[in-house]
């Protein structure tokens, strides 16, 4: 790899956050917590997504001897199933059970094992994306986006009173991921793609109810940053539920560094933060 210039040694982890419209690159350093370099790529018109993939990561900014770890964020659809119940040799089978057909040729079915969740969360890598990547940094780790996040609510969950239930709502770009758990057991989760109130109103009062929440004592607790909330959503939400707080990466986080980077999106500070 080419060197950076810099004479002392300190390793750095490079990030790479698959979108729909893009890439993101984040350099962090995990000894101190904090973000180095971090930039948004948004897909060309004259390059395919793998073709401008290989142009950034040639840049000596992101291919480097100072990065000694690179993990891939995927935010493809996802679904999970009991580690109990999980087989290896079945992960494609599952998924593709679940989702279209990906095609062996353009996706490869993935999988992490979720311990503390107790549970394997199944989702598509697509191949040329992978092997572009495996080319610069061969032991690249891939993770499910949503996985990583869903497990530090988990963590977060833990400490919080026992006489109420939480519902989880977690904003996207093109809709919202909800989660709620029972002890150290996930108990639901789903992402529905909505980008109008209404129908993101029908999903959130629809899944509170099938899990038999009160909405005078229960709380629903909206993670606000990268993608932020809608406070519109808020206000019609608060006219069916009493208790709704708003959670922030401080809520969830420790006060690190990496905390105040508004640029840094949950998933990859659960991941960076957890040390995976």
């Amino acid at each position: 790899m080419p060197a950076t210039g810099n004479k002392s040694y300190h390793p750095l982890s490079l990030s790479i956050r698959l979108r729909a419209d893009g890439f993101s690159f984040f350099v962090c350093d995990l000894q101190t917590s904090s973000l180095i370099r971090g930039e948004h790529f948004l897909q060309s018109d004259n390059l395919s997504l793998a073709d401008q993939l290989s142009r950034e990561l040639s840049r000596p900014d992101y291919f480097n001897r100072q990065i000694d770890q690179c993990f891939v964020l995927v935010s493809t659809p996802s679904t999970r199933v009991p580690l109990e119940e999980f087989r290896r040799e079945d992960a494609t089978a599952l998924y593709e059970f679940t989702f279209a057909s990906t095609g062996k040729d353009i996706h490869r079915v993935a999988y992490n094992i979720l311990p503390q969740l107790e549970c394997a969360e199944l989702f598509a890598i697509p191949t040329e994306i992978e092997e572009t990547i495996l080319q610069f940094y061969p032991t690249a780790r891939f993770f499910a986006s949503r996985a990583i996040l869903m497990e530090r609510l988990m963590l977060l969950e833990e400490d919080q009173p026992q006489d109420s239930a939480r519902l989880y709502l977690c904003p996207e770009p093109e809709g919202f991921s909800l989660f709620a758990f029972d002890g150290r057991r996930l108990r639901f989760a789903n992402t529905f793609q909505s980008a109008a109130v209404p129908d993101a109103l029908y999903f959130i009062l629809n899944v509170w109810k099938s899990l038999g929440l009160d909405a005078l004592k229960d709380r629903l607790k909206i993670v606000a940053h990268e993608d932020g909330y809608d406070e519109e959503l808020r206000i019609d939400l608060a006219e069916y539920l009493l208790a709704i707080d708003i959670l922030t990466p401080d809520d969830i986080f420790s006060r690190v560094p990496l905390t105040r980077e508004k640029q840094v999106p949950l998933d990859l500070m659960a991941l960076l933060l957890n040390r995976i």
